[in-house]
């Protein structure tokens, strides 16, 4: 089972998605947590589920929140890179995303 690092941009992301939820839906935001919280174990245990997206880049997709996590996998780890909303410009989460890969 690999092990699963949260990148300091995704954990931002799931804040502001949290907050969101809490603001508009307070019952709903623990169950958001629970959500992504389950999907990281099921990409701990099998890391190569996510869909190719680009280069070493993964997503899969929360369909109840609408949201997509994007991760590479390194080694033994799997690297949360972004949790972003999927009803944004796929051109706006290609800039995230390239602003947070390594260089």
């Amino acid at each position: 089972m690999n092990e699963i690092v949260v990148l300091a941009g995704a954990e931002e992301d799931i804040f502001l998605q949290y907050c969101e939820q809490e603001e508009h839906h307070p019952e709903r935001s623990t169950h958001l947590n629970a959500d992504i919280t389950h999907m990281y174990g099921l990409i701990a245990q099998n890391p190569f589920m996510g869909s190719h997206y680009h280069d070493r880049m993964r997503k899969v997709i929360l369909k109840n929140w609408n949201l997509g996590i994007y991760y590479t996998v390194e080694g033994g780890r799997n690297m949360i890179m972004a949790v972003q909303n999927l009803q944004q410009s796929p051109k706006k989460i290609r800039a995230i995303l390239k602003s947070r890969m390594p260089r």
